[in-house]
């Protein structure tokens, strides 16, 4: 099949977990015989690379981050140049990462025939704290409504399609690269590490609850640091350090985003790794957490109670709620303090994996292949006018 993958940002120009994601299906696909498509942009010259399998067409970004302050995003100026490669590219099918992704494939698919998969990986927060130019949900709803199918990543995310828009969708979990995120028996349980991969600046991600708890902890547990492992502003930085005591503020260390290639040792070397956002759609590194055999604290909120589904995996904690900030400091630090725990019985490592391995890109990424294909088949002959 010729798959067209449409998302305005890819790795390496953004390190997410979708940027990720559409990365490693690409990769996947590819390695089954499929040509694989990324549309994309990035800030600079536009650029066409093949690497693994898979091409990417990066556009020249539309956007510059100053049209933030008045609600313009980076997903709305790539709506232009994603319809034009749409209309003129020849595919089977196409994925979409965004609304607007999809209401260019909807556009599209008039005249080329070609259906299109509204992968939906967020849902906006009840509580909105970010601005962003609105119709009111009226594209949202179009692309959720009139694509070919509809990919939600967890239950929890199928509950708000189907609360909001009346149609629940198919239920994929992202997949884990259990080859990458290796089984890791190298943790320092006499100075034990705790790892957060979120993106802090995001206040849902909870890094004040997240420094806060880590400062209770110390008094119980003054041997554990805090490592945390994602693109941190300097204004962050300075607001949770200074939410640590003095005393303990020398065991945090803000690693930065690094490469992706030094996460699995980072998550291999953590005692205990943590994510306590709300609203998660689902979770990505909780599962890279636990394929290297690192259990992982988590709120009682979003899909994060999907994964961590035991205890012998993980602890979850209920979060509290304020604003769009989780705050419960003596839930999080007791769960901690459970989990490094955790962390030291000998069987740990191994549940943990053999928990991730459900979640593996053999185990799920037949189902997107799958899904993809039965859509491929049924697609409609262009119209004569567009051939």
């Amino acid at each position: 099949m010729q798959i067209a993958i449409t998302n305005p940002t890819t790795w390496p120009h953004v390190r997410r977990g979708g940027e990720r994601f559409i990365n490693e299906l690409a990769r996947f696909l590819g390695e089954r015989g499929h040509a694989v498509t990324i549309i994309s942009g990035k800030p600079g010259r536009g650029e066409v690379r093949e690497r693994e399998g898979y091409r990417t067409v990066c556009h020249r970004r539309l956007w510059h981050p100053s049209l933030a302050r008045i609600g313009v995003l980076e997903f709305h100026a790539f709506f232009l140049p994603c319809l034009v490669s749409l209309l003129r590219g020849r595919y089977d099918v196409v994925l979409c990462c965004t609304f607007l992704d999809t209401w260019a494939a909807i556009l599209a698919r008039k005249l080329t025939g070609t259906p299109c998969v509204f992968w939906v990986n967020s849902l906006a927060p009840p509580v909105r704290y970010v601005r962003s130019l609105t119709l009111g949900g009226a594209v949202l709803r179009r692309a959720v409504r009139d694509a070919d199918e509809v990919i939600a990543l967890s239950g929890y995310m199928q509950g708000g399609l189907t609360l909001r828009f009346g149609r629940a969708g198919v239920r994929l979990p992202v997949p884990v690269d259990t080859a990458r995120f290796a089984l890791s028996r190298g943790r320092d349980h006499a100075r034990p590490a705790i790892l957060c991969a979120a993106a802090l600046d995001d206040r849902r991600k909870g890094g004040r609850l997240l420094v806060k708890a880590f400062d209770r902890l110390k008094g119980v547990r003054p041997e554990a640091l805090l490592h945390v492992s994602s693109a941190v502003s300097e204004r962050t930085r300075t607001e949770l350090t200074a939410l640590v005591s003095p005393r303990w503020r020398g065991d945090v260390h803000f690693l930065g985003a690094g490469e992706i290639e030094a996460l699995p040792a980072l998550f291999g070397r953590a005692a205990i790794s943590v994510l306590p956002s709300l609203w998660e759609a689902f979770g990505m590194v909780i599962l890279e957490s636990m394929a290297t055999g690192t259990p992982v604290v988590g709120a009682r909120h979003g899909a994060i109670p999907e994964l961590i589904s035991d205890d012998g995996v993980g602890r979850l904690f209920d979060p509290g709620l304020d604003g769009p900030e989780p705050t419960d400091e003596a839930g999080l630090a007791r769960s901690m303090i459970e989990a490094l725990e955790l962390s030291r019985d000998p069987g740990t490592a191994l549940r943990c994996r053999a928990h991730a391995e459900r979640f593996g890109w053999s185990a799920v990424g037949p189902a997107f292949e799958a899904l993809l294909a039965r859509l491929g088949r049924r697609a409609r002959p262009a119209p004569a006018a567009a051939r």
